[in-house]
């Protein structure tokens, strides 16, 4: 076969597998934040606002902060980019040996986490809390088996980890829905026999369905949990170096969140549920298409780097960066001009006013403002992660975090309230966006990408229609939103909604503009542009 010819079915068959893996992964994505919703809808309606409903929040938010530490970030950051490596380079025998290892390491870990909670549950309640003593009694019971969520869940990180780095990212993003599933049913179900801990048999139940999951799917592919130490013959020096330099930038955040609450918490009453609020409406677009667009590219930039393909690496990160606008863009107009529309339709009900509906979004806005800057900062750490260099990130981090809180404490003391705390945070990832770019030139030489500015022009073009609209209904001054939440305020939402994405649709389609990183292989000049996301060349 001629060489070009196998070059363009081998470009068709990537294309479409990455295609797919980003369809697979906003649908799943998607589910998850609905789920979510829904989560939290039965847990506020069988617990309410009461001081039970207080020690379960914050019990529960103990393993999550943890799980900022041992999962998530650590994840994409440290382990897919070495098994990607390692798949990368057909060392599969030395990617076995990873996996016994890192899930040996985290056990070590996470195991006295558990004991611990379990022998002095209360004394760390009332350490952390100001309860009183029947909440710190609960809180002690509670404990435990949250602890138990956090080593499955954390243990599931590195199933999740291994199975993007074969790109099958339907069953790693498939499992955390059953998580939700066992919280919604079990809380809903066994509230009324066991009241507050069921939630804790719930989240146990969850943590396990979840972890047993990924593991029978990573299972698939010759991975076994066999507990070693053995470090020979496996790159696990690298990956706990990697590992502890995420962490560390991970605590960062961690304080910084803190240190956003405890600024809201000094403000009027209602600015730290504004503020909470507003990062749900906010995580709900960035989620989905970041996680969709992340996913798909982090394997390839660390398979490219490990094999010294400078040109591919710089492919897959400029199709990122223009994926990520032209998905995350209209998103933003839309849910800027229909911010308040949007959080009415969805929390305005019972106690929740319409005041207090425009306070979250009056928080909202400079969320959406930097929400493509935000993404590209997230993507170029993870082209720094691809190129092992994670001390040089985690200054990144460290120093953008830092920072955060020093805007804040300014734009506070202009007077700015709650807004200071997201205009803050978008000025701090607009800054360090420049900084990476700076940094990773070698990397990505974004002053020498031609193909960049014509496809960013492009994009940001198309997106004048959708902008016009959303200026012409918001000018049209419409209230029917303080009517609060109700069906047929929702159907005016998703009617407003799917008439904006028509017209999107109908701007992308005459800019050439394939919007969702293509459902179908590209041609061009009767050859496939494969290995992209979104190419405009």
């Amino acid at each position: 076969m001629h060489p070009s010819r196998e070059t363009t079915l081998h470009d068709s068959t990537q294309s479409s597998r990455t295609a797919r893996n980003s369809l697979l992964i906003m649908v799943c994505t998607l589910l998850s934040r609905l789920l979510g919703i829904v989560k939290a809808r039965v847990i506020g309606s069988v617990f309410g606002a009461t001081g039970v409903a207080d020690v379960i929040n914050f019990t529960f938010n103990i393993p999550n902060n943890f799980r900022k530490l041992f999962a998530e970030g650590t994840v994409n950051a440290a382990l897919i980019p070495a098994f990607s490596s390692l798949l990368g380079r057909n060392e599969k025998q030395r990617s076995f040996h990873l996996f016994a290892l890192l899930c040996t390491f985290q056990s070590i870990l996470l195991i006295p986490l558990v004991v611990v909670s379990y022998c002095y549950g209360e004394p760390l309640i009332a350490f952390l809390s100001d309860f009183d003593a029947d909440q710190i009694r609960l809180g002690g019971q509670l404990l435990p088996f949250f602890m138990v969520y956090l080593a499955t869940i954390s243990l599931a990180s590195i199933f999740n980890g291994v199975l993007q780095a074969h790109q099958n990212f339907l069953h790693a993003y498939l499992s955390p829905l059953f998580f939700s599933l066992c919280v919604i049913f079990g809380v809903w179900f066994l509230s009324e026999r066991f009241q507050a801990m069921s939630m804790a048999y719930s989240v146990l139940a969850g943590g396990l369905l979840q972890g047993s999951y990924s593991y029978l799917m990573v299972r698939r592919y010759g991975y076994r949990f066999k507990p070693t130490l053995r470090t020979r013959n496996a790159p696990f020096k690298e990956v706990f170096g990697a590992w502890a330099l995420v962490s560390l930038g991970m605590g960062m955040q961690i304080v910084t969140q803190m240190v956003s609450f405890l600024f809201a918490s000094h403000l009027s009453e209602g600015s730290v549920t504004a503020f909470s609020n507003s990062t749900i409406f906010y995580q709900t677009p960035y989620g989905i298409f970041f996680n969709a667009i992340a996913a798909v590219s982090l394997p390839l930039m660390s398979r490219a780097s490990a094999a010294h393909d400078v040109p591919a690496l710089r492919t897959y990160t400029r199709n990122a960066l223009l994926s990520l606008l032209a998905l995350l863009l209209p998103s933003s107009i839309l849910l800027f001009f229909l911010s308040r529309e949007s959080v009415s339709v969805v929390l305005q009900t019972g106690n929740y006013t319409l005041e207090d509906a425009h306070l979250t979004a009056l928080v909202l806005r400079p969320y959406l403002v930097f929400m493509v800057f935000s993404a590209w900062y997230a993507l170029l750490l993870r082209l720094g992660y691809s190129a092992n260099r994670h001390a040089l990130m985690t200054r990144i981090v460290f120093l953008q975090n830092l920072l955060d809180i020093v805007l804040m404490w300014i734009f506070l003391k202009l007077g700015l309230d709650i807004v200071s705390l997201p205009l803050a945070n978008g000025i701090s990832y607009t800054i360090g966006v420049c900084v990476l770019l700076f940094l990773l030139r070698d990397l990505y030489p974004l002053t020498k990408d031609a193909q960049l500015f014509k496809g960013l022009f492009t994009i940001i073009l198309a997106n004048v229609p959708i902008l016009a609209f959303c200026v012409f209904y918001h000018n049209l001054g419409l209230t029917w939103h303080e009517r609060g939440s109700n069906l047929a305020n929702l159907a005016y939402l998703v009617l407003i909604g799917v008439a904006a994405l028509c017209i999107l649709l109908l701007s992308y389609k005459a800019a050439r503009i394939p919007l969702f990183s293509l459902l179908r292989t590209k041609k061009k000049g009767g050859d496939l542009q494969g290995d992209n996301l979104i190419n405009l060349d």
